[in-house]
């Protein structure tokens, strides 16, 4: 998501240096281009993902746990006795989204952050895709 959003202005410092190398027939300028785009953005696009990966909404996606919808929000419970219940409210739900094989809710707390929550994760608590994507969905709506 986060080089979806912002592929232009990382394809622009590569593209301005392959037209220099063009009108001034320079390969230096190509040299620079090609470094820009083997080191420079693979690591900003590495320095992003540590930002976003290390965040504690990114851990409620992997830690094992238990969902549940209410009328306040989203429920989770925790299988580590360690953490804490949290109830993420329909207040910073922006959208739900369904990525592969899986449910993206995207949280306000900060851009790109969301819990994915995987059909197999659905199926297994015995509850439909459909019903559960409905029942998602109509508390976005209200």
């Amino acid at each position: 998501m986060y080089l979806r959003d912002r592929w232009p202005w990382l394809a622009a410092p590569v593209l301005l240096c392959g037209a220099m190398t063009a009108a001034w027939a320079d390969v230096r300028w190509l040299v620079v281009g090609l470094m820009l785009l083997f080191v420079a953005i693979p690591m900003v696009l590495a320095m992003a993902y540590i930002n976003y990966a290390l965040s504690l909404e990114a851990r409620w996606s992997l830690l094992n746990k238990e969902l549940t919808i209410t009328d306040q929000g989203l429920m989770l419970q925790f299988e580590d006795q360690r953490l804490h219940d949290r109830l993420i409210t329909w207040s910073e739900v922006n959208r739900v989204e369904v990525g592969g094989n899986a449910f993206l809710v995207m949280l306000s707390v900060r851009r790109y952050t969301f819990l994915m929550i995987p059909f197999t994760a659905i199926e297994q608590a015995s509850i439909p895709i459909r019903d559960f994507a409905a029942k998602l969905y109509a508390h976005l709506q209200s």
